[in-house]
């Protein structure tokens, strides 16, 4: 750690010299710099490599001459364009070599002589010296690029300068200070890979005596290991990347993409010498596969990176300005690096369109700033894979399955548990310390050593305590490098996915003749023989590698000695699999080299890739002690935890070897606390974390769930279990796991020696709520205040009141109400605490306990008891003035037929209303369904031939009134002036609003139509309640309705049926029990039979919650719910949730309706009754917008505060958000959807910063600079 600090330091004050020496470099209209190309021949000496497309020596292929002449032939442009005062190159031309050079092939010359008319072809090193000295150079950069092996995944810059790491060499002044200066413009490339210093406080900048450890002196005097740089021009040689790592080499086959090195070399001159008269930008991108990847033997790629796509070959990128007018366009090469760059733009807004065959088409804004390259990497999904989404999907990491459970479980808010095993001590680890305990398979998987650290292999009955039997350690190597001992021969255990368990030894790797180096690393595995159980199966040697040399460093964590695999995770199979390790230098724990995290990917027993990442912790924070677990949470994330730290995530990254780090447990439990495992319920992640408290002189263990599904930052505490395990003289190995079983949880404790089992299985829980919703939202201006009135259906945890401007739709505040009751409620809102002269809508987001199974919410009382029920249906508009009624139609009884009105809370409105038509009076007959507008108006219809029709209902006085006013019925066939209208309708849905509202009905006599292929019309009713025409359309689809047991619910992309089928030939793809029509086909494209999803379906009942993607089904005298999601085509894929009787297999049901919040409303004829249910969820949160009409302002005698026009890009960014205003800024807040605040800036006093967004999630966010108008912006 000193030494960490010294260099620091020393950077520090080697950068306070160098400013002030670089105040003398003349103005950039007098600067004289001098480009030398690396290189020029066609030599074997002139780094001649095979590409995939050429062979080495092929002249169209790859030499670094030529990538260095673009280089500098771009630079050279640049620089005279801009206006510098005099430039020298040492060669313009590729095909030259010094006299005498014994590689020199047919299409080489021999060197010119230098002169000053601008062709001369200088490559010998000593000669371009004399000629920078000759001309009073102020500026020297020699362009080259680097090698290591070939093949190899090295690939950085590197400028070297003539001196040492502390100082500039002999008659120079400023070149220490123009290579570190210039490095910032130089590593900016972000659409290549860099295996090292990519941290943005890294600097690869050295001097060439301490690189390369020589020097020697000129016959000038001048000092220093490379010739090219022996002369007193301060300067450079940049290695910009290295030509051996193949993807780049690919690269460097794209001219565009050299000149843009010239450029950032270009960038690093200009500035130096103070000139920013650029007003230009560039893009430069690449675009490749996202499903696949570049398979070749000259293609060795670094995985998980930008290189680890296939880059396309050959395809066009469109280049747009914001109105989507056409810029231009640019095709990649056929080199395999799918490189695109586009010069000399305007800053701005741009859009790049990539419609390639093949792929599906994306578009992406891009903003372009001048004398920078805006870079992107866009990855296309190939038309074999469903269309992208808009949304990011994380991959789930799949070593944490997802538990069997019943499909309408959700996970709760919080749990009660219960000792359900007798404490049981284990005998067989009594005089042992525990390195690992693995619950599997119903058994514990128990590491331990003796005294003397021999390892033995335990397999343990968690609920007795009793040895199944000691695993065989067989093999295991126990002595190291010259008879030294490891630190533990077994140090660590694992499983990969397929039940293979590995184990490996700890030790410390060393280069050559190290003095910490222990012996070579082991790693065993133990597979079950086919048919037999694991604790039978011996050790096996996987992997190994060797300590005593360097070539090993790399993968054990690159220090010069590398303790590693104290701890271990596993991810993956048994035939490919991520190894997670740790490592530090020495050969101890109480020193402070720092901690790194290394992995390595295993396939088919061999590495193929490694990588590591450090840390800002020292191994002396951490402990022996501390161990590693796979997160969760995310692919290429472990868990650390141990006795003295809380857990912590970190990240392997495969494009740097920073710290990535990613957040700190934040559960109030005791440090000494130690052991947590991970496990998925429903949609959650849970944590099962040991607590070990001080109790006097003793030690107590209990344990604690914790919900971390929003990460280790955002623990929740869902559940705390007794303290059982007591009176432990001093703090031992704890571990806790826990285990799903359908519904229930089952946590196991393994602490001081002793095992417990808890449960929540037969422990009443806490009661599931409603989905909870508010409705009939008021507000009156009193004063200077506003009394906001609400009610809510269900008792809330927590009520927020929104603001959205009017005008923007934007989120401006958010103001927490605390916790409120069900029922009627009302709050003050101070105008002051609305924005000043701000005309806001306002929504009410209220939040209750997660529904954890599907719960009926209605009981036995008379207002859900009915004669004969057949429809339900609910206003879900919130702007109408009627939102959250719920419509019951009763078919028959004597003084009971009619439509029922009840209030969300399943209070009646008033008593039945008939509306004056003489319904049948016969079951099922009329009014039969019911379907609600967004502007409230109510419609009905009547299946009888002497009431055919549609009926509309005003929800103000209860009259109703036929649709087809004025209509002859001839035995339910309505006709106005000829024309058929409408017949006996079965159901009916509406959806659209205003002029564009459509009423579909299911018609039993439309023209065509049968007994059983009935016909579906569509009236584009708008905001009428008059139709007098031929329905809009009237048509059976290939799949139709037969049944008159049915419904119809439309959506926004069409509409979906069902209907009373039985099993066999009845449920068919013609008469399904249900089926989608989609209206971007004109056809049904969807239907249940096809795939058997539906073996049969009961009385037709179906409702749709859109916004949630479910169907509710009457299936199997019973409820059967689905999850759909419309593919690329249009098409839903469906798949079932659950089923379940609901009241019992008597009865059936003929229509659902759910309601705003997801409640749903069941009508069963058979069962006379109305039910309601609450579906499961664990996010039951809603929130209801205020009619558009109530709107809140704030008080005028506030002024506004003057914002001044801020400018943000790139938007939509990644991480770095850039921030200018015209005027000074004080503060940057940044607000997501839901009006919190999850990032600020203060105290920045400049007018312009940029703020870090890198750990949002991926979304749209409002930014305010000085708490003025929000700008929206999209994170990626």
């Amino acid at each position: 750690m000193k030494l960490r600090k010294l260099l620091i330091a020393c950077v520090g004050m080697s950068m306070a010299f160098a400013a002030s020496a670089a105040g003398n470099v003349p103005e950039f209209s007098q600067a004289r710099v001098y480009i030398n190309p690396g290189h020029g021949g066609w030599t074997a000496n002139d780094r001649p490599m095979a590409t995939i497309n050429y062979a080495q020596m092929d002249t169209m292929g790859f030499f670094e001459t030529n990538t260095d002449l673009t280089k500098g032939l771009t630079l050279r442009n640049v620089l005279q364009k801009a206006g510098v005062g005099f430039i020298k190159m040492s060669r313009t031309k590729n095909g030259y070599v010094s006299e005498g050079d014994k590689n020199k092939t047919p299409n080489d010359q021999i060197e010119t002589a230098p002169s000053n008319d601008g062709n001369q072809q200088v490559v010998t090193l000593s000669v371009i010296c004399q000629d920078v000295e000759s001309n009073n150079m102020d500026y020297f950069i020699s362009i080259h690029s680097n090698a290591a092996s070939e093949g190899s995944v090295t690939n950085y810059p590197l400028l070297l300068y003539r001196g040492t790491d502390d100082a500039s060499g002999n008659g120079l002044v400023n070149a220490k200070a123009m290579a570190q200066d210039a490095w910032k413009y130089v590593a900016k490339n972000g659409v290549t890979y860099h295996s090292a210093y990519t941290a943005a406080t890294s600097n690869n900048s050295r001097g060439d005596i301490t690189f390369y450890g020589s020097s020697s002196t000129n016959g000038l005097g001048y000092t220093g290991y490379l010739g090219v740089l022996k002369h007193g021009c301060d300067g450079f040689l940049s290695e910009g990347c290295f030509h051996t790592y193949q993807p780049e080499r690919q690269r460097l086959l794209n001219k565009d993409y050299c000149r843009q090195e010239g450029v950032r070399y270009s960038r690093a001159i200009r500035a130096w010498f103070g000139d920013n008269s650029e007003t230009k930008g560039y893009i430069m991108g690449t675009v490749k596969d996202k499903n696949n990847t570049l398979e070749h033997n000259l293609y060795n790629y670094k995985p998980n990176t930008v290189d680890a796509y296939n880059p396309l070959n050959n395809v066009t990128v469109v280049l747009q300005d914001k109105d989507g007018n056409k810029v231009g366009e640019y095709t990649t090469d056929k080199e395999y690096n799918g490189l695109f760059v586009f010069s000399d733009l305007t800053p701005g807004t741009y859009k790049l369109v990539y419609d390639i065959p093949g792929f599906w088409p994306e578009t992406e804004e891009i903003e372009v700033v001048a004398n920078e390259t805006a870079f992107t990497n866009k990855r296309l999904t190939d038309t074999s894979h469903e269309k992208p989404s808009e949304e990011e999907i994380i991959p789930e990491v799949e070593d944490y399955p997802h538990p069997v459970q019943d499909g309408d479980i959700a996970a709760a808010s919080s749990y009660k548990f219960m000792k359900e095993s007798n404490l049981e001590s284990i005998e067989a680890l009594k005089d042992l310390k525990i390195r690992r305990a693995i619950l599997r398979d119903g058994k514990y998987y128990v590491l331990a050593v003796d005294a003397e650290k021999a390892p033995k292999l335990l397999v343990i009955d968690p609920v007795t305590g009793s040895l199944v039997k000691e695993m065989s350690t067989a093999g295991i190597k126990t002595e190291g490098f010259n008879g030294k001992k490891y630190p533990y021969v077994l140090s660590d255990i694992a499983f990969t996915m397929d039940g293979v368990l590995l184990g490996t030894n700890s030790t410390v790797i060393g280069r050559e003749n190290n003095g910490y180096q222990t012996g070579d690393f082991y790693m065993y595995k133990w597979q079950a023989a086919e048919g037999g159980a694991l604790e039978d199966a011996t050790p096996e040697v996987l992997l190994t590698l060797p300590t005593n040399t360097s070539e090993s460093l790399a993968a054990a964590g690159n220090n010069y000695s590398n303790f590693i695999a104290n701890t271990i995770a596993i991810s993956g199979t048994s035939k490919e699999f991520k190894f997670y390790f740790d490592s530090h230098a020495g050969d101890a724990w109480n020193t402070d080299y720092g901690v790194k995290y290394v992995c390595w990917i295993v396939k088919d027993g061999k590495v193929s890739a490694t990588q590591h990442n450090a840390t800002i912790y020292e191994e002396n924070q951490f402990g022996e002690d501390a161990q590693m677990t796979l997160s969760p949470l995310a692919i290429d994330r472990i868990i650390v935890d141990g006795s003295a730290i809380a857990p912590k995530e970190f990240g392997i990254s495969w494009e740097t070897n920073d710290a990535v780090e990613y957040g700190s447990f934040s559960g109030d439990i005791p440090v000494e606390s130690y052991g947590s495992n991970y496990f998925r319920y429903a949609d959650k992640i849970y944590m099962s974390a040991p607590v070990c408290e001080k109790q006097g002189e003793t030690y107590s263990y209990k344990s604690y769930l914790f919900d971390v599904t929003g990460g280790l930052d955002k623990a929740e505490n869902i559940g705390v279990t007794d303290a059982v395990i007591t009176g432990v003289a001093s703090p031992s190995y704890m571990t806790g796991a826990g285990v799903v079983d359908n519904a229930d949880i089952n946590m196991y404790l393994l602490a001081g020696g002793q095992f417990v089992k808890y449960t929540t299985k037969g422990v009443e829980q806490d009661p599931s709520p409603a989905r909870i919703f508010a409705y009939n939202l008021k507000s009156e201006m009193n004063g200077n205040n506003y009394n906001v009135t609400f009610e809510l259906n269900e008792d809330a945890t927590s009520v927020d009141l929104i603001l959205t401007g009017a005008a923007s739709g934007e989120v401006v505040k958010t103001i927490n109400l605390g916790a409120k009751s069900k029922g009627l409620n009302d709050v003050t809102v101070a105008a002051s605490d609305i924005p000043a002269n701000a005309t806001c809508n306002w929504s009410i987001r209220a939040t209750a306990g997660n529904v954890t199974r599907l719960t009926k919410l209605s009981d036995d009382k008379a207002i859900y008891k009915y004669d004969a029920p057949n429809g339900v249906a609910i206003d879900k508009s919130p702007e109408s003035k009627y939102f959250g009624r719920v419509y019951v139609t009763n078919t028959t009884g004597a003084t009971t037929t009619g439509l029922y009105v009840l209030e969300p809370n399943q209070s009646e409105v008033s008593s039945v209303h008939n509306g004056g038509i003489s319904w049948t009076g016969v079951s099922g007959e009329g009014p039969r369904k019911v379907a609600v507008a967004e502007d409230g108006r109510v419609f009905l219809c009547d299946a009888s031939a002497s009431n055919a029709g549609i009926y509309v209902m005003n929800p103000e006085d209860f009259t109703m009134s036929p649709l087809f006013e004025g209509a002859t019925n001839a035995a339910g066939v309505l006709s106005i002036g000829g024309t058929y209208v409408g017949g006996q309708t079965v159901a009916i849905g509406v959806r659209g609003s205003g002029e564009n509202t459509q009423l579909y009905a299911i018609d039993k006599n439309a023209p065509g139509s049968s007994a059983w292929k009935k016909f579906t019309n569509t009236y584009n009713i708008g905001t009428s309640s008059k139709w007098t025409a031929a329905p809009t359309s009237s048509k059976a689809a290939s799949s139709y309705v037969g049944n008159d047991n049915a419904s119809i619910v439309p959506v926004s992309t069409g509409f979906w049926a069902a209907q009373y089928r039985g099993a066999g030939s009845g449920n068919n793809s013609g008469t399904p029990s249900m089926f989608y029509y989609s209206d971007r086909y004109s056809d049904a494209v969807f239907n249940s039979a096809e795939t058997n999803l539906i073996e049969s379906s009961q009385n037709g009942g179906l409702a749709v919650n859109e916004k949630e993607s479910l169907v509710a089904v009457s299936d199997n005298n019973g409820l059967s719910v689905f999850t759909y999601k419309m593919n690329a085509e249009g098409m839903p894929v469906v798949t079932k949730k659950f089923h379940t009787v609901l009241e019992g297999p008597s009865a059936g049901y003929d229509d659902f309706e759910f309601d705003y919040a997801g409640n749903l409303y069941a009508i069963s004829k058979s069962g006379k009754a109305l039910s309601v249910w609450a579906m499961p969820t664990e996010n039951n949160v809603c929130t209801t917008p205020a009619p558009k009409t109530m709107t809140m302002s704030g008080t005028s005698g506030v002024e506004a505060s003057e914002v001044p026009a801020a400018r943000m890009y790139p938007n939509p960014v990644t991480d770095i958000l850039k921030v200018e205003a015209a005027e000074i800024i004080n503060t940057v807040d940044v607000y997501n959807l839901a009006g919190a605040l999850v990032a600020k800036k203060a105290n920045v006093n400049a007018m312009s910063t940029t703020i870090d967004l890198n750990d949002l999630v991926r979304g749209i966010y409002f930014v305010k600079v000085n708490n003025g108008n929000a700008v929206k912006v999209i994170k990626k």
